[in-house]
């Protein structure tokens, strides 16, 4: 039976993006804020790539995610914007924690 493996290349960008996400919560706690005009509008931390979506021949849907939001692992994520890294599956499918730009004027 064949395993799959990770390549170091995978744990690389896992671990930069740990780092990046703990020097946020620095900066956080020092009481920098980030920028909201990256955040995409809506209820996701991604907005389509209408572009690449027009012109692809498979079923793949192609987006573009927010800049701060991390992958830090086959189970965890994190947003630079909160300073959180979870395992929660609702933010595992990107939809959005910070309520910024949802659309609805309450941000």
């Amino acid at each position: 039976m064949k395993r799959n493996k990770v390549s170091i290349g995978t744990y690389l960008y896992w671990s930069k993006n740990l780092a990046s996400m703990l020097y946020s919560k620095l900066l956080l706690l020092f009481g920098v804020r980030h920028s909201t005009s990256v955040i995409p509008e809506g209820p996701y931390c991604y907005t389509p790539d209408y572009e690449k979506n027009k012109i692809a021949e498979s079923f793949t849907y192609y987006v573009i995610p927010c800049k701060y939001y991390k992958t830090l692992g086959k189970r965890w994520n994190g947003c630079k914007y909160l300073g959180i890294i979870t395992d929660d599956f609702v933010f595992d499918d990107q939809c959005k924690m910070c309520g910024k730009n949802y659309g609805d004027d309450a941000s």
